[in-house]
C-alpha cells in the first residue's frame, strides 16, 4: 500500500516531536513515525537547561571528558565547546519561558520549568579549580560564573560534602521534565493537525537520483516530499539507507532515581563523576555515565556502582537512601559535540535534526525551529552552516 504526505519525521523524541510542531503550526502536512525502544535519548536526560554549563564543560560535559581520557575523575577538566554553539545555547535556552507557557496553553501540559540558585559544579581539586579560574576569567560580559569558596558552598548547599576546593556556580541553569517536555510537543503539533505512527518504525529512505522520493514504514511505502531524521542514535543507519554517511554513535547515559526526599538540593550540582538534581517530587536523579556501549542500553552494576559512589562523596547523606529506579539511554554523539541539522549537499527532500547528545534538551526548541525553517525555505533565526553534516566531509 502506498500513501503520500509532505513530511515524514522519523523519530518521535523531543528533538522530532519539536520539529514536527514547528512544521505543523507552518502548515505542513506532516506524519511522525515513532515506535518506543529501549534507550531512547529522552530517558537519559536530566532535563538540565545548562547552556553556559555544557558550552564550558562544567555541565556533563566533564564527565564525558574523564570517560575519554581515563583519567580519575577528580584530575578531570572540562572542555570548552565552540564560541558560535554556545551563543545557539543560550538563545535556545532564554525561549523556554515563553515555550513552558504556550505549551501548558495549548496541550494543558506541565513541563516542570525550575528556577533555583543555578548549576553549581563542585572542584575536587586544585587542578580543576586553576581551569574553572580560567574559565571565568574568559567568559564575555553578561556571563556570569560566580566562584565560591568551600564555605560558600556549605552555605549555598548544606547537604553537599566540605571535602572540596571550592565551587562555580552558574545562576540562571535550570531543569525541565525531558519526557513531559516530549509529550508536550508531541500533543501541541497533533493539535496543530500532524499525524502520529506509534508503532512503527522508518526502516528505510527511498531516493530517486539525487531526490528522496519515500520511506519503507512496515509493510507501506510512504510517498513523502521530505525525511527528516530524527531517529537519534539511530539516525546513522537510517541515513545510511539512503546513501548519506552520517558520523552518529550511541553515547550510553545510565541513570539512577532515589526514592522521594524531603528538600535536599536546590542547585543543579555536577561533579565531574557524576550529577545530581532533585526533581519536583522529591527524587533525585543521579546521572550520567558516557559509555561506548554500542546499542547496549542495559544497565551494568559498575556504570550504577559508579553513580552512587559519585553520588554519596557528593551528599553523604544520601548512603542510606533508597533507590527507586535505574535504567539507561543511548544519546546521539557526534564528533565535535555538534548536533546535525538541516539538509545535505546533492540530496534533496532531506533534512537532519540529531546529534543533540548532552545539549538536547536545552538545544531543541532552537534545533527544531531552524530545521523546520530549512525545511519551508525560510530564512533560518540563526546561521544552519556550522551544524550541516557536510562539515565531516562525507
Amino acid at each position: 500500500m502506498t500513501h503520500s504526505i509532505d513530511v515524514v519525521i522519523a523519530g518521535g523524541g523531543v528533538m522530532g516531536n519539536a520539529t514536527a510542531w514547528e512544521l505543523s503550526r507552518r502548515g505542513v502536512d506532516v506524519l511522525i513515525v515513532d515506535r518506543q525502544q529501549p534507550g531512547r535519548a529522552t530517558s537519559a536526560s536530566a532535563g538540565g537547561l545548562w547552556p553556559i554549563g555544557e558550552a564550558v564543560g562544567l555541565g556533563c560535559g566533564v564527565i564525558y571528558q574523564a570517560t575519554r581520557s581515563g583519567k580519575d575523575s577528580t584530575d578531570a577538566v572540562p572542555e570548552m565547546l565552540p564560541e558560535v554553539f554556545r551563543d545557539f545555547l543560550v538563545e535556545s535556552n532564554s525561549r523556554f519561558p515563553e515555550l513552558a507557557g504556550t505549551l501548558q496553553d495549548r496541550t494543558g501540559l506541565d513541563i516542570e520549568l525550575g528556577d533555583g540558585p543555578g548549576l553549581l559544579f563542585l572542584m575536587n581539586s586544585v587542578q580543576q579549580q586553576a581551569v574553572v579560574d580560567n574559565i571565568a576569567r574568559g567568559l564575555p560580559d553578561g556571563f556570569i560564573l560566580e566562584l565560591l569558596s568551600t564555605t560558600d558552598v556549605a552555605e549555598l548547599e548544606p547537604a553537599v560534602t566540605t571535602d572540596i576546593v571550592g565551587g562555580a556556580l552558574l545562576p540562571g541553569e535550570f531543569q525541565v521534565n525531558p519526557m513531559m517536555l516530549a509529550e508536550a510537543f508531541k500533543r501541541a503539533a497533533l493539535a496543530e493537525g500532524a499525524r502520529l505512527q506509534h508503532d512503527e518504525l522508518v526502516s528505510a529512505i527511498h531516493r530517486s537520483g539525487d531526490r528522496v522520493t519515500g520511506v519503507t514504514l512496515g509493510e507501506d511505502r510512504i510517498d513523502c516530499g521530505t525525511v527528516v531524521n530524527a531517529a537519534g542514535a539511530w539516525a546513522g543507519r537510517l541515513a545510511a539507507t539512503a546513501g548519506i554517511e552520517l558520523p552518529i554513535e550511541p553515547i550510553r547515559g545510565q541513570v539512577v532515581l532515589t526514592e522521594a526526599l524531603p528538600p535536599l538540593i536546590s542547585t543543579c550540582i555536577s561533579t565531574s563523576s557524576c550529577y545530581l538534581v532533585q526533581k519536583h517530587h522529591g527524587e533525585v536523579l543521579i546521572g550520567s555515565t558516557t559509555e561506548n556501549a554500542g546499542f547496549d542500553s542495559s544497565v551494568t552494576e559498575v556504570g550504577i556502582r559508579d553513580l552512587c559512589r559519585g553520588a554519596v562523596t557528593t551528599v553523604p547523606v544520601l548512603t542510606d537512601i533508597c533507590i527507586k529506579r535505574m535504567w539507561a539511554g543511548l544519546r546521539p554523539g557526534t564528533p565535535d559535540e555538534l548536533p546535525v541539522l538541516g539538509p545535505v549537499s546533492g540530496l534533496e527532500g532531506y533534512a537532519n535534526a540529531t546529534g543533540g547528545f548532552r545539549t538536547g534538551i536545552v538545544a531543541a526548541p532552537l534545533m527544531a525551529r531552524v530545521v523546520a525553517q530549512s525545511v519551508v525555505g525560510e530564512t533560518t533565526d540563526v546561521a544552519i552552516e556550522p551544524y550541516l553534516a557536510g562539515r565531516f566531509g562525507g
